[in-house]
């Protein structure tokens, strides 16, 4: 059974991170004053989110935390810290979207590991404005995304993730992203990754305009994804594209 985790006002949220943007280091708590709950639910206990306060904070001290970090080490702390915040807050769908929650998680149970990862600077990291941007509401998404099939997750750069999740009409459907990106990460050739996969999502979305991906099977949905990869690969040389490799990391 799902359980409910707490919700931070986005007043208070706001207010936090004015907080964090002057400079002041928030402690990780498992509960804050000013939290609320929907109203229908078991709640997670105080215990459950100093679990997993804990758990990340020692899976972090693996890849350099509390001390800086190289973008590929925060990285690959992603890939493994999004199974650990999977399981650890067994959430209802409903629930998973709900922005005062993931801002609870970044402001109040890990300020510390969300300023070690992302900085200050971007808001979004800390206010959840936008779940495919936020810290940890991101990681929760991919792990439920890719379960089963964590290997294609790991193949994924964070560039590839900002094509498939930021893309609503893409990342609203998990058999859709989980089937462009099996086709992207095992394509082969000389094109460049970046290339590839912002020519091939492109082509994905023009075809959503037209066909509703719901009424597909799971094999119609893989079949659909391979041919517009091959598409993609034929077209990409004739487009005068650069035939350079693109980063395989991006920090932010």
């Amino acid at each position: 059974m799902s359980e409910l985790w707490p919700h931070l006002p986005a007043v208070v949220s706001a207010a936090m991170y004015v907080q964090v943007k002057a400079g002041i280091d928030l402690a990780p708590q498992s509960s804050h004053p000013d939290q609320i709950w929907a109203p229908v639910g078991g709640r997670v206990s105080p215990r459950r989110i100093r679990e997993l306060a804990d758990v990340l904070s020692s899976l972090g001290a693996r890849y350099g935390f509390p001390g800086p970090a190289a973008p590929e080490a925060r990285i690959a702390f992603d890939r493994d810290a999004a199974p650990i915040v999977r399981d650890h807050m067994d959430l209802s769908w409903a629930e998973a979207g709900n922005r005062d929650l993931w801002s609870f998680t970044s402001l109040v149970a890990l300020p510390h590991l969300t300023r070690w990862r992302f900085g200050t600077e971007n808001r979004e990291r800390w206010v959840a404005t936008d779940l495919t941007r936020h810290t940890w509401a991101r990681l929760w998404w991919q792990a439920v995304v890719f379960a089963g099939h964590e290997e294609v997750l790991a193949a994924l750069t964070e560039s590839d993730l900002n094509q498939l999740l930021e893309r609503r009409s893409i990342g609203g459907d998990p058999r859709l992203v989980l089937e462009i990106a099996r086709a992207v990460t095992g394509f082969s050739g000389n094109a460049p990754r970046r290339a590839v996969i912002r020519d091939v999502t492109l082509r994905l979305m023009r075809y959503l305009a037209f066909v509703d991906v719901r009424a597909l099977t799971d094999q119609q949905i893989r079949d659909l994804c391979s041919v517009l990869m091959t598409e993609t690969l034929r077209r990409l040389p004739s487009d005068g594209l650069p035939h350079q490799r693109g980063d395989n990391v991006s920090a932010m």
